[in-house]
């Protein structure tokens, strides 16, 4: 596994576990609490949370339903934490042992999917919270969101293809 994705997989963790008190805290009404900011950057799709508004019984339900999980996204997170320094000290053993470096790589997939799935289900319980006019709303938030973050990523890889000179042609003989 190449370290960019542990990387990933290290700030995914780290993004539910923010998530999980954000979302806590924008439910009970509370400001900000991502970032220096207060928009978490990432986390951004939070505060649509603020944009939807919420009743106070659904505030108090997606507050049980993030908190109800935190102990389990804790726990995968110190699962995954263990699985890459395990993956990591197997990649670099030498001599190299294949067989122990998979066995860690499948160790960090599998801690991966249970962060996916237990993600997927705290999703479901805070969106079945919503009023359908709520669901559809987030859904345009998101999408305004994705659409922003493709124009800044197309804005970035112009700037990126102007500052960088060409690559050396080979000379000619």
């Amino acid at each position: 596994m190449a370290f960019g994705k542990t990387v990933k997989v290290s700030l995914a963790a780290i993004g539910l576990v923010a998530m999980i008190g954000g979302a806590t805290a924008l439910a009970q009404g509370e400001p900000g609490g991502f970032g220096h900011h207060g928009r978490g950057g990432r986390m951004g799709e939070m505060s649509d949370f603020q944009q939807l508004g919420l009743s106070d019984d659904q505030k108090t339900q997606i507050h049980a339903a993030m908190s109800g999980h935190r102990d389990e996204f804790k726990a995968l997170s110190d699962r995954a934490r263990s699985a890459r320094q395990a993956q990591q000290a197997a990649m670099e053993q030498v001599p190299m042992n294949e067989q122990q470096v998979r066995a860690a790589a499948t160790e960090v997939a599998a801690v991966e999917a249970d962060m996916a799935v237990l993600h997927a289900r705290v999703h479901e319980q805070v969106y079945s919270i919503l009023t359908p006019d709520q669901q559809t709303q987030l859904k345009a938030l998101k999408d305004q969101r994705a659409a922003t973050r493709a124009q800044r990523r197309a804005q970035w890889q112009q700037q990126k293809s102007q500052i960088t000179p060409p690559p050396p042609t080979a000379p000619q003989q």
